[in-house]
């Protein structure tokens, strides 16, 4: 007979607060932030409004909760693809060729969370909408912009390459990157998830590890 664990106040606290930013994550992706209440949020999760005013100030607290705890966790998956052996040798630091293949898979797999893609674009939608939020959306992408910048340098760094473009351009092009192509999957628009991994493979390598070429003069032919 197994003996049931007893969780303490802080494990309890934290269960139940991770139980109902779950649900928010999956109400708020398939029906939207408006047509979600705060009731649907404590009912998915098993609790009642009072656990979730006991966690979150309002709806829009467990938004921006969400939303940091999406950048937290995607960045801390990049970190891991740079601090990860090399599978020949446990002392030897990884090569370029693995650092950007492990960049370029792990770029294209983000684009098949629906869930994820489908949040992020509610938050843009919503940050539209309402001005009391778009401040807060404003500073969620500015700091994921300079973590992405951040994370491009040490990269590059760790590589030993130089970047096509500056980390903070790169940084922009990254997340537009991914954005458009969220919009694609989520309208079930061609290609397909076979294809945009592909793409974004091609576009990826393009634009972060490929030199740009030698500048071409503008004037034609035999100008002076």
């Amino acid at each position: 007979m197994k003996t049931k664990i007893r969780l303490t106040r802080e494990q309890s606290r934290a269960q139940t607060r991770q139980r109902l930013l779950d649900a928010a994550r999956t109400l708020f992706a398939a029906q939207g932030y408006a047509a979600t209440s705060v009731e649907q949020i404590a009912l998915e999760a098993g609790y009642t409004r009072g656990a979730f005013y006991s966690n979150f100030r309002d709806k829009t607290g467990i938004f921006l909760t969400l939303l940091r705890c999406e950048h937290e966790r995607i960045m801390a998956e990049l970190q891991a693809l740079l601090d990860a052996p090399a599978p020949e040798s446990q002392a030897s630091p990884p090569h370029r060729d693995l650092l950007e293949s492990r960049l370029l898979a792990h770029y294209a797999r983000l684009q098949l969370d629906s869930q994820r893609l489908a949040l992020m674009l509610e938050a843009r939608l919503h940050a539209a909408r309402d001005a009391a939020f778009e401040p807060h959306f404003r500073r969620f992408r500015e700091d994921l912009l300079e973590a992405v910048g951040r994370y491009a340098r040490t990269f590059a760094q760790r590589a030993g390459l130089a970047l096509s473009m500056s980390p903070e351009d790169l940084a922009f092009g990254f997340v537009a990157l991914c954005d458009g192509c969220a919009l694609h999957r989520l309208a079930g628009s061609p290609p397909g998830d076979e294809d945009i991994e592909r793409i974004l493979r091609a576009f990826m390598k393009r634009m972060a590890f490929e030199p740009p070429g030698p500048s071409r003069s503008s004037e034609p032919p035999g100008s002076p």
